[in-house]
């Protein structure tokens, strides 16, 4: 019996050693958690709201859709949410495209203001005046709703 139980412990002890530390998938350290800075049920939903800005003005051939989208930015739906939040900017590597619960610090919101210290030029390309690709500039509603959705903590509804 006592053979028994020492072989019960090791396999807990092996077992406990794979389950993992509460960090992300990539063994990484655990996602900060996101306080929302403005009422989630009153902000912006992603797929009703801020999917098709990203189909009007992103999501277009030649830009972010197609088989090898810009800076491998795949804004199509089923593929936008995953290719956006908490994920690396190509461009600036020290920030995530998004950043939930601050757009100031999200590269996406930087790059469809125009702000300063961006890599290339104000998104969608051509804006203000003729976007490329048959895309359509964001208006300050849009840009103001994706800063909204991200101050709610980007959540994927």
């Amino acid at each position: 019996m006592r053979g028994g139980l020492g072989v019960v412990l090791l396999a807990g002890c092996l077992l406990g050693g794979c389950a993992g530390s509460g960090g992300d998938d990539d063994g990484g350290p655990p996602k900060p958690s996101c306080t929302p800075t403005v009422d989630p049920t009153s902000a912006p939903q992603y797929a009703s709201n801020i999917q098709p800005i990203y189909d009007r003005s992103c999501a277009v051939a030649g830009c972010h859709a197609s088989v090898a989208p810009a800076q491998a930015l795949d804004l199509t739906p089923g593929r936008s949410y995953a290719a956006t939040v908490r994920r690396k900017s190509t461009e600036l590597f020290a920030l995530f495209l998004v950043e939930p619960g601050d757009p100031d610090a999200s590269y996406l919101a930087q790059k469809i203001r125009g702000d300063a210290g961006i890599a290339g030029v104000l998104m969608p390309n051509g804006c203000p005046g003729t976007p490329a690709q048959g895309a359509q500039c964001l208006t300050p509603d849009e840009i103001d709703a994706i800063e909204t959705w991200i101050l709610a903590c980007a959540p994927n509804n």
